[in-house]
């Protein structure tokens, strides 16, 4: 049995893919998305907690040209790829809990 990744994938995904059409997002949506956030005091590389982004929403949300810029150009801000992972210590080096990672 030839259990290769390539030829799994030319045996499961040999007709052409469909096309991804893009909606384009409104102010509104974005505004939606931030509401349905868990409100926590954790926060990701920006470090901007959930409950102030959702306080400080109506004032920070770009115009919905800078989304739909990126989605229909295929580019991605460099500053966005960012994370922060952090490894919960279980044995070994301690110090080694935190590993940031550019995507």
């Amino acid at each position: 049995m030839n259990v290769y990744p390539s030829n799994y994938l030319i045996k499961n995904f040999s007709s052409k893919l469909s096309i991804i059409n893009w909606k384009y997002v409104t102010t509104y949506e974005i505004n939606k998305i931030i509401k349905s956030l868990k409100t926590k005091n954790s926060y990701g590389y920006d470090e901007i907690c959930i409950k102030i982004l959702k306080l400080s929403a109506p004032f920070i949300i770009p115009p919905p040209i800078t989304y739909n810029k990126s989605h229909s150009s295929g580019v991605f801000p460099e500053r966005l790829k960012y994370a922060i992972i952090k490894l919960v210590y279980k044995k070994g080096n301690e110090l080694l809990t935190t590993i940031n990672i550019l995507f």
